[in-house]
């Protein structure tokens, strides 16, 4: 079974692959590096950065029985979308997907391009301000919803992997029919993993932005909150 990890860059969706990936490991399913072109060069990790339906029915013949894990940020098109259903129709495919507040995301992506324009680095260099950020966040949000609506999907939120790991933990092994000691899950993702850890801390938005950045950052994301349950001010719709 195919397991694909799916989430906004900057929304903790790494923790929540690695959390995954080491129980899989842990119930008896290695995670063995797929040869090109069935994973993305240049990752140490199984990572699609273009979904293709034929490279799905490739890998899904690959991992036969076992659970193989696949990272991705890209958005499904419709064939990929049918192979996807048809998979997850057998028992051949699931998908998780990572949720987290996206204006922690929009102050991370900044952090992130700040780091990358001082490393002379082209990936999040263009994140310059919060509004660069937000109006890339408001797309990502688009991409997620066609995720939502897949079948077989397991969502989670940020702030549970982060500071409730063991709760994550119990819906993963509940989602893959699979069980573990959390210990060893704990110590591989806190410790060990590399997730691309930033402050890691929850709500930093109510820290970081003022009341007015705050104010019209709530009406650009006001539907996602409200149906996500993430508190937000009242405020005019965002003027570039």
């Amino acid at each position: 079974m195919i397991v694909f990890c799916y989430g906004i860059p900057k929304s903790g969706s790494t923790l929540a692959f690695q959390m995954t990936r080491a129980i899989a490991v842990l119930a008896g399913h290695p995670q063995w590096r797929l040869p090109h072109p069935l994973r993305t060069p240049g990752h140490k990790v199984n990572f699609h950065q273009t979904l293709d339906p034929t490279l799905l029915h490739a890998v899904a013949a690959r991992a036969g029985r076992r659970i193989l894990l696949i990272k991705t940020h890209d958005r499904p098109g419709p064939a990929w979308i049918a192979a996807y259903r048809a998979l997850a129709a057998r028992g051949e495919a699931a998908a998780i997907l990572n949720h987290r507040d996206p204006r922690d995301i929009c102050l991370s992506l900044c952090d992130a391009g700040r780091a990358a324009r001082a490393a002379g680095q082209q990936a999040f260099s263009e994140f310059v301000t919060l509004e660069d950020a937000a109006a890339r966040v408001a797309g990502y949000l688009e991409e997620l919803a066609v995720w939502r609506d897949l079948p077989r999907v397991l969502e989670l939120r940020y702030e549970t992997c982060a500071f409730q790991m063991d709760a994550a933990i119990d819906a993963i092994e509940a989602h893959l029919g699979l069980r573990v000691p959390h210990w060893p899950v704990r110590f591989y993702a806190g410790r060990i993993a590399f997730t691309h850890r930033n402050k890691a801390v929850p709500e930093r938005h109510r820290a970081e932005l003022g009341s007015e950045e705050r104010a019209r950052v709530d009406a650009c994301f006001g539907p996602y909150l409200d149906a996500m349950g993430y508190p937000r001010r009242d405020a005019a719709r965002w003027e570039g």
